[in-house]
């Protein structure tokens, strides 16, 4: 690797890893089937935090419509949403395994104001 390369990929390490989040972001919080229940089916997170059901049990999460919370999407991670406001949203969840696969789950997400 030629010099100049070499301080060109040292630069971009150097800033990589000075990076810091926004003031107050909260890293993605991965809940589990488990976590969930055991919380009472309670989230709390700040403004700004990414929510991930990270467990293959979770069968579907959904808030009602016009209740400003974000849309869930899938990805291979599991479902996921990003909370941008300070709220209380209410929403649904259902599994597949383990506990009543055909009832519905209660839960709220709590979004803090994220403190600067």
């Amino acid at each position: 690797m030629t010099r100049v390369g070499l301080i060109g990929m040292l630069i971009v390490v150097v800033a990589f890893t000075m990076w810091v989040p926004p003031a107050g972001a909260q890293q993605p919080v991965r809940m589990t089937v488990q976590q969930l229940f055991k919380s009472n089916h309670q989230i709390e997170v700040v403004a700004g935090t990414e929510v991930v059901w990270a467990d293959p049990h979770f069968d579907r999460v959904w808030f009602p419509a016009g209740s400003g919370a974000p849309r869930v999407e899938r990805s291979s991670e599991g479902l996921h949403a990003i909370f941008s406001r300070p709220g209380t949203y209410r929403g649904s969840f259902t599994v597949v395994a383990g506990h009543g696969t055909n009832e519905v789950y209660e839960m709220t997400v709590t979004v803090r104001k994220a403190s600067n």
